[in-house]
């Protein structure tokens, strides 16, 4: 049995976030850390008109209000008031210049409370935040088990359109079986698009940065490319860090 008949409940959660995804192409986030911990955070994520157009009919079948309400692709007033409703964290903007396109600033008071004051986060250790002997240090350790928590370092992953369609604990599914689903449904280039997609994150320290894995250093900066085949299937996890001072 191929596994994409094996996997067809799975296949319309999965196949719906890596079209989001594959085909959007700009997903670019920054956070900068300033010396006293505190800091901002920004994020671009734009879509090409043919996702607009698929998510417009996925609403339309599914008879879901909240999917492109507006003809929006992204829900500003949602994301602005979860992230609103955090701790430590102020709401600098977030606005949808055009029906594909959203942008999103905020800014925390210190980035160890933002951390620590978020219950889930610290069980699940998705985000950690130390410092020790003088350094800094931020690290992000991504599985099947935390998936849903990333939203608090993606905002696009808890707009309404997106949330809950990531991969699942027990699921055990290979990359050669989810870039199969990807081709019964994109056709033969959906493979070739989704490797060749990522997530941008840069983390932008103010100090020097003595380490990082994961990543590159650029202009005082670490860029994290997240290749979306890896945080889509997530079957070994993702770590990645930085330390400065």
């Amino acid at each position: 049995m191929s596994p994409v008949i094996r996997r067809g409940a799975l296949a319309v959660g999965a196949i719906a976030l890596a079209i989001l995804l594959t085909v959007s192409c700009t997903v670019n986030q920054t956070i900068v850390i300033k010396a006293d911990g505190s800091g901002t955070l920004s994020m671009h994520a734009e879509v090409t008109k043919l996702l607009h157009d698929y998510l417009a009919s996925l609403a339309e079948v599914s008879g879901k209000t909240g999917l492109m309400a507006g003809g929006k692709v992204f829900d500003a007033a949602a994301m602005k008031k979860d992230f609103e409703a955090r701790k430590g964290i102020t709401v600098k903007r977030v606005v949808t210049p055009t029906p594909d396109s959203v942008d999103m600033d905020l800014a925390y008071t210190s980035l160890r409370d933002v951390f620590s004051q978020d219950d889930t986060l610290k069980s699940t250790g998705a985000m950690v935040y130390s410092e020790a002997d003088g350094k800094k240090t931020v690290k992000l350790h991504l599985d099947r088990t935390n998936y849903t928590q990333l939203s608090r370092l993606f905002p696009l992953l808890n707009d309404p359109t997106v949330a809950g369609l990531g991969p699942q604990v027990n699921d055990t599914i290979t990359d050669a079986e989810y870039l199969e689903m990807i081709k019964f449904s994109l056709g033969d280039d959906g493979p070739g698009l989704l490797k060749k997609s990522f997530i941008t994150l840069t983390i932008d320290p103010e100090g020097d940065i003595i380490s990082q894995t994961g990543g590159t250093i650029s202009g005082g900066a670490v860029v994290f490319r997240i290749p979306l085949l890896r945080l889509l299937v997530l079957d070994k996890p993702l770590d990645y860090s930085v330390t400065f001072k």
